[in-house]
């Protein structure tokens, strides 16, 4: 066996904000952590461990990670019972749109919509940019910045328990037995944005052998880790095989990365997006899945996949 699988459960320690694309005057938030935001977190973490009086060596660590680590999304969770924490996993249903349904399986799942699922999990704060020479606020700088609240609210608004994330790590055989013990011992990370504020401050509450992925096949033999499903949990492309019947909605990624920034130029399908019959995908170094075509990679041979 090439991957090892383990589900990791995170608790928010402080209020979340991961950006996405603003609307107005509204710093929007994502209800989910991509991969590439806990692999740049859980790098920094343990490049700081190890270097101990020294300057982190971060490129080099987190090139390390990325090349013997994948890691999944993570997806907001509810504690239950004995410590166990359900997930809510995002699907975009025909005639509904975005859903977010509780973590289970059957006819008895919990289903909310996406307006009353943001209504229980994110609020907003208020901000603006005070001018040096007059101590006003500058004009035009009023924003809300979004973010994920450390508990829950019901109908009402009535606080409730604690808000988790959950998400899956894998882990090659070849991994660095040193970079695989900061891994295990691992207890604190922080991630998303407006940290300096004291956001994003996350506490890994467990970490368990896992066989499955939410719930669906994983294959741990290939040269990549591969899952099968009908639902993508992580941005998605599928210009390897040129299969089109996904349903949900796409997006353009940018982000930035040692100074300079990054573009993913075709459109990817965001989580949740399905499509009627399940179908294996491989996940990247990024996080990001890619379509693996039937017969596998020997079809897509001269295929530029996105990676």
């Amino acid at each position: 066996m090439t991957w090892s699988l383990y589900r990791w459960t995170w608790r928010l320690e402080s209020p979340l904000y991961v950006g996405m694309p603003p609307a107005g005057s509204v710093n929007r938030c994502r209800l989910y952590v991509p991969a590439r935001a806990v692999w740049g977190a859980i790098s920094a973490e343990i490049a700081r461990a190890k270097a101990a009086t020294a300057f982190p060596e971060y490129d080099k660590v987190g090139c390390q990670v990325r090349e013997h680590v994948r890691f999944t999304y993570l997806f907001p969770a509810e504690e239950e019972d004995n410590n166990k924490w359900s997930a809510w996993l995002p699907r975009y249903v025909p005639e509904e749109g975005l859903v977010w349904e509780h973590e289970g399986e059957g006819a008895g799942v919990q289903r909310l919509a996406d307006r009353r699922f943001r209504a229980r999990l994110v609020s907003t704060r208020p901000s603006t940019a005070i001018g040096p020479s007059s101590d006003n606020a500058a004009e035009g700088s009023l924003r809300e910045t979004e973010c994920i609240n450390t508990r829950w609210r019901d109908q009402h608004g009535v606080s409730g328990g604690r808000v988790g994330l959950v998400g899956y790590v894998f882990i090659h055989k070849g991994l660095d037995q040193e970079l695989r013990e900061h891994l295990e011992q691992l207890e604190a990370i922080v991630v998303g944005g407006d940290s300096r504020y004291g956001f994003g401050q996350l506490r890994r509450v467990s970490k368990n052998d896992a066989t499955s992925l939410f719930g669906c096949r994983v294959e741990l033999g290939e040269r990549d880790p591969q899952v099968k499903t009908e639902r993508v949990l992580a941005h998605a492309a599928t210009n390897c095989h040129g299969r089109s019947d996904l349903r949900g909605e796409m997006e353009i990624l940018r982000g930035w990365d040692y100074g300079g920034h990054w573009q993913v130029k075709s459109p990817l399908w965001v989580p949740g997006s399905c499509a009627q019959s399940p179908q294996m995908w491989r996940i990247e170094h990024s996080g990001r899945w890619s379509g693996v075509p039937e017969g596998g990679w020997s079809d897509c041979a001269d295929t530029v996949c996105i990676g």
